[in-house]
């Protein structure tokens, strides 16, 4: 049981959703053809309604779905479908750390960031929950044309990354413009220690946080606390997760090395990438780079 309080009988993993240094998306259409019991997510899951009516659960309660409901899972949401009549729908499913190099430019687009990439980039404080959007006719279709692109694209020996990158980024952005919530602000500080280090993970240097706090009327570790507050992470913890989330992005290029990233990155060494890589991600390097199927060249 998550924090949500609702029960997962299983797990929606990489065994099903089959994301790959090729294919770090996966468009399919799917037939709901009754109930479908609890279940929780690796990566995000993004569940379109072509057809039918069924009855959409969370921990939030019960929500009636029909052509045009958009259903927007995160990593650790728990959510099921009961009452299924006629239901046809498109999932889509993507590799956060592909798309999240540049996130505060996305940040611009109301509710993207806090949709579709947060619950990969922080901590957050409060459990993730399945969010449903209500599409209008036009937009459906407009989406679906953009879905269907990327699966033709896909179907290629060699998809474009290019490509299937902005088609998902045009997807990504309609729907947060069709959604009703407003999006978190952070507050001016936390702002601009989050682009102190995208920076420094952008040009592979050392973050500093008390130097940056030496231009703010708060202690570094007043700082840190309200960063934590917000973010669910310390500033150094963020710092680590996004140099981590750089390399797997590196690490999907069979034309780099992990040796290769490492230094990029500015690690002291492999050895010691290694290790951190282990811990924020639960395997190493190389195994990343199999369980995506990177081709490695000799």
């Amino acid at each position: 049981m998550n924090d949500s309080g609702i029960q997962a009988a299983y797990t929606i993993n990489q065994d099903v959703v089959r994301l790959s240094a090729s294919h770090p998306l996966n468009v399919e259409w799917l037939p709901v053809p009754g109930d479908i019991d609890p279940h929780d997510h690796d990566y995000y899951e993004v569940s379109f309604v072509r057809r039918g009516k069924a009855r959409h659960l969370t921990a939030e309660g019960v929500q009636t779905l029909s052509p045009g409901s958009v259903v927007i899972v995160p990593p650790g949401g728990v959510h099921g479908f009961a009452g299924a009549s006629g239901m046809e729908v498109i999932n889509l499913y993507y590799l956060a750390e592909w798309i999240a190099a540049g996130w505060r430019e996305q940040w611009a687009e109301r509710g993207l960031v806090p949709l579709f990439l947060a619950q990969a980039l922080f901590r957050r404080p409060r459990p993730p929950k399945p969010a449903v959007l209500q599409l209008t006719a036009r937009d459906a279709a407009v989406i679906e044309a953009e879905l269907e692109d990327i699966r033709e694209e896909l179907a290629r020996a060699q998809p474009s990354q290019l490509l299937l990158k902005a088609a998902l980024l045009k997807v990504l952005v309609r729907l947060s413009r069709a959604a009703t919530a407003e999006r978190d602000e952070f507050p001016e500080m936390v702002w601009s220690v989050i682009e102190e280090i995208e920076t420094a993970v952008d040009n592979a240097r050392m973050f500093d946080l008390h130097a940056l706090l030496r231009r703010w009327p708060v202690t570094p570790d007043h700082g840190s606390r309200r960063f934590r507050q917000v973010t669910g992470l310390s500033p150094q913890e963020y710092y680590q997760r996004r140099r981590i989330q750089r390399a797997c992005a590196l690490l999907l290029d069979p034309a780099n090395s992990a040796t290769r990233v490492a230094l990029e990155l500015g690690f002291a060494d492999a050895a010691h990438f290694s290790r951190l890589f282990r811990r924020h991600m639960g395997l190493g390097p190389r195994d990343y780079r199999k369980k995506y199927e990177v081709a490695v060249r000799t």
